[in-house]
């Protein structure tokens, strides 16, 4: 991955966990509720105990965490289109550091 890919990458990483945390939110109830609920013994409880917290916890996860990578994306992405120009002197001037002699005069 070159500096160049990465925001791209990072906004498509972002968008498939968010559409997987929105996919795992939908299906979740009833794959928790579906097959393992026939078994009546006190292992498979334990399972299902366990499957059940983890995918609370990739429930409360995934879709805020892809978010947030796609935020962070587009902030490169900006930051990347903004700090483009070839010399110092082409870029903003809001994103340079004061002259030295500002701070003495």
């Amino acid at each position: 991955m070159t500096v160049e890919s990465m925001p791209k990458t990072v906004i498509s990483w972002g968008i498939g966990i968010a559409l997987l945390g929105g996919v795992l939110i939908a299906t979740a109830p009833f794959l928790v509720s579906g097959p393992w609920r026939a078994v009546n013994t006190e292992e498979w409880s334990l399972v299902i105990g366990v499957y059940e917290i983890v995918m609370a916890l990739a429930r409360a996860l995934l879709a805020p965490l892809g978010a947030a990578l796609i935020g962070a994306g587009l902030v490169m992405k900006y930051l990347d289109r903004r700090l483009a120009g070839e010399r110092i002197a082409d870029r903003p001037r809001r994103w340079r550091f004061p002259d030295r002699a500002a701070d003495h005069g």
